[in-house]
């Protein structure tokens, strides 16, 4: 399994998706702590509710283009580093915030 950030019709979305990268099987209600947690350690992830993805929404591509895809361990499989920027400035660096909850807290 590994869990992909897809972007499509002006939305993020976090999806999981089967080994053969074919199926998306769950979504998660996505904000940025949930974000954060995803490109940092994804250690909270199963304390944000996701839901099963339904039947006519299997397809991953039907999600919008993917931004990042990680492993379930955390290994990143693929970025897309243009789409990737503008989304972390999209949900982080406009609103003036980091990604990184260590910046956050003045920590370096």
């Amino acid at each position: 399994m590994r869990i992909e950030w897809r972007y499509g019709d002006r939305q993020d979305a976090l999806i999981t998706v089967d080994d053969d990268g074919q199926a998306a099987l769950e979504v998660w209600e996505l904000d940025r702590a949930l974000l954060s947690d995803f490109l940092n350690l994804m250690t909270g992830l199963d304390g944000h509710g996701r839901q099963p993805v339904d039947d006519g929404q299997r397809d991953p591509q039907e999600w919008g283009r993917l931004v990042i895809a990680r492993s379930d361990d955390g290994d990143v499989i693929r970025v897309d580093p243009e789409l990737y920027w503008d989304r972390v400035s999209h949900w982080f660096r406009a609103k003036g915030d980091d990604p990184n909850p260590y910046r956050q807290s003045g920590q370096r």
